[in-house]
């Protein structure tokens, strides 16, 4: 039989490459630590850690446990939430948020949900898209809302936004009503990273070159640090919607991006899920639509 407290023992001596280290970590004996190891070798009738006097290294079977650990620990550690949820006879979704999601429009999904399905509740959870594509394959969360479509997943639009940029109050976009591509010609601006969208990075320096616009492009994952990050780089404009805006560049001006360039000028934020039936997932997609019809 496998035991939790294996798991955090052999979780440990993965991360920091060492028995020795990890029995220091874990207050215990190198002997105690390796017998607990062996126990849970036995058990799941692999070996999982190779020993040398260079130190510990992983298996491929350990290797592969310890790809499956972060879920098995998060799994655990919403237990006592699930459990009250159940006290209460509430069925519990795990939501995705992204970043930069109008926090007015998801409290006005919060209050269309409690009103059609009292007994749902929300866990949220932040993460970009591609984070959450992987959360809804490993099972943490029921529903998503990310920012570009996930094709082997179900997906249905619910919110449509200006996209724009953020520039400092002594640029001379800081001025204009809209602006387009080729204004950015000759500047030096900060982007998403492929990394929190994929699709993005491609998809404007096309644009850009499309518009005969010479871009000193910045592509980097936006975070707490986002202006101190575009301050130090000498970013003369920072692409980004106007809630991330307000919330990470407050005392620049957010200008939007003319709204002919249908392909660039907005953001797009899909619901997505794997599985319709698990309980309250049906409830949360029609209570986000809803949201999104009174707002239009």
């Amino acid at each position: 039989m496998v035991e939790l407290r294996h798991l955090t023992y052999f979780r440990t001596v993965a991360e920091l490459g060492s028995i020795a280290k990890a029995a220091t970590a874990l207050h215990m004996t190198q002997p105690t630590l390796s017998r607990q190891i062996a126990q849970l070798e036995r058990a799941l009738g692999h070996q999982l850690l190779r020993r040398s006097p260079r130190g510990t290294s992983l298996t491929p079977a350990g290797q592969g446990l310890r790809a499956q650990l972060g879920t098995i620990f998060q799994q655990i550690d919403r237990i006592p939430e699930v459990l009250r949820a159940a006290a209460v006879s509430q069925r519990l979704v795990h939501c995705g948020l992204p970043p930069g999601l109008p926090h007015e429009w998801f409290r006005r999904f919060g209050n269309v949900l409690g009103e059609r399905s009292p007994r749902v509740k929300l866990s949220l959870h932040e993460g970009n898209s591609e984070e959450q594509r992987a959360w809804l394959r490993e099972g943490l969360i029921d529903v998503g809302l990310v920012h570009f479509e996930l094709p082997e997943l179900d997906s249905v639009l619910v919110l449509t936004r200006s996209f724009g940029c953020a520039v400092p109050a002594g640029s001379t976009l800081a001025g204009r009503s809209s602006f387009t591509l080729g204004d950015l010609d000759g500047l030096q601006v900060m982007a998403h990273s492929a990394q929190e969208n994929p699709a993005e990075e491609v998809r404007l320096r096309a644009a850009a070159e499309a518009a005969g616009a010479h871009i000193d492009w910045q592509f980097r994952k936006f975070s707490e640090h986002s202006s101190l990050i575009a301050e130090s780089s000498g970013a003369d404009a920072v692409l980004i919607g106007q809630t991330s805006a307000e919330r990470h560049f407050p005392s620049w001006r957010w200008v939007p991006m003319d709204s002919a360039d249908e392909v660039n000028s907005v953001i797009r934020t899909w619901v997505v899920w794997r599985d319709p039936d698990v309980p309250g997932v049906r409830e949360c997609i029609d209570a986000m639509l809803a949201t999104s019809r009174s707002r239009a």
